[in-house]
């Protein structure tokens, strides 16, 4: 069986495409990806925007890439799908779809929907719509950074966020722990994501930590939770206020001369105040809260 992925502008999951496929050098921040099967099998993977998915011949004037897959004869969708780069945990519903005969259903005759699973059988004839997983709220927001997302971890702290994460975790002691803690994996890692419990889990595409504490922050709706200086920013523990008499031997004589209010780490016993970096880190963060706040499309003034 030969996969053939078309990428065309306007889904969401083609970022998941393009970090995987450097040579595309130009913006197509959402873009719709149409999976074609050439045994007459195909899968057809839409933005949740979209209310139908588009044939590539009828996509006039798009730019688009063509990724070539072979899969075994028994494939699972769950298979399908991450072999061009989607991990599962990025999949939200699976709907059959008839074949198109040229005529739209009337609502008295349309097929009722069919979902279907992740670990389902792709089938000869098969159409699937395979939509985006929805962003949503957490309840209680626990995140676990992979070893490579150490600034990200970083920033999640800072705006509050209960965020582990340890350089020397590898990826079967972070699957686990995130199973185990009942915690967010975020990661930039495709094996790991691939791994089957890694269904709470989120594909960090950028490499850019302002940049990716936005995707994570949009994700689960996080903005308006944000509580900054709330954690250690080294290792995670919740910061407390602390009187300026009870800590004055360790406070530079500088920064005594002018700041009142203190912090310690309940944890790791670290020490924190509000310097003039720390206003510089504010702005910076409010920045991406306000732009994570605004509805997606209208971070630059403009929506679809």
């Amino acid at each position: 069986m030969e996969l053939i992925l078309t990428v065309f502008r306007n889904s969401a999951f083609y970022q998941y495409i393009l970090s995987i496929t450097p040579i595309l050098d130009y913006d197509l921040s959402m873009v719709t990806i149409e999976i074609i099967l050439t045994d007459s099998l195909a899968l057809l993977v839409a933005g949740s925007f979209r209310s139908n998915v588009l044939k590539p011949e009828s996509q006039t004037g798009a730019k688009s890439l063509h990724i070539k897959r072979s899969l075994a004869a028994e494939t699972s969708i769950k298979d399908a799908i991450e072999a061009v780069g989607i991990p599962h945990c990025e999949i939200g519903q699976i709907r059959e779809r008839a074949p198109e005969d040229g005529q739209s259903p009337s609502p008295a005759t349309a097929a009722p929907v069919v979902l279907r699973h992740l670990d389902d059988p792709v089938r000869d004839g098969d159409i699937l719509e395979i939509r985006p997983q929805p962003s949503r709220a957490l309840t209680q927001p626990r995140f676990l950074c992979d070893q490579h997302l150490g600034k990200l971890a970083r920033l999640l702290r800072i705006l509050g966020f209960d965020t582990l994460w340890t350089p020397t975790w590898t990826e079967p002691e972070i699957a686990r722990l995130g199973v185990n803690d009942h915690r967010v994996v975020l990661s930039r890692s495709r094996s790991l994501l691939k791994r089957r419990e890694m269904d709470q889990a989120q594909l960090i595409v950028s490499d850019d930590p302002d940049t990716q504490v936005s995707e994570v922050i949009r994700r689960w709706f996080l903005a308006g939770k944000a509580n900054l200086f709330g954690r250690c920013s080294r290792c995670n523990g919740t910061l407390r206020p602390v009187e300026k008499s009870d800590v004055a031997a360790r406070i530079p004589p500088k920064t005594a001369r002018w700041l009142n209010e203190y912090y310690l780490c309940i944890d790791c016993d670290q020490l924190f105040w509000k310097g003039t970096h720390v206003l510089a880190l504010t702005e910076r963060l409010d920045k991406i809260l306000a732009r994570c706040s605004q509805p997606s499309g209208k971070e630059n003034g403009s929506g679809e």
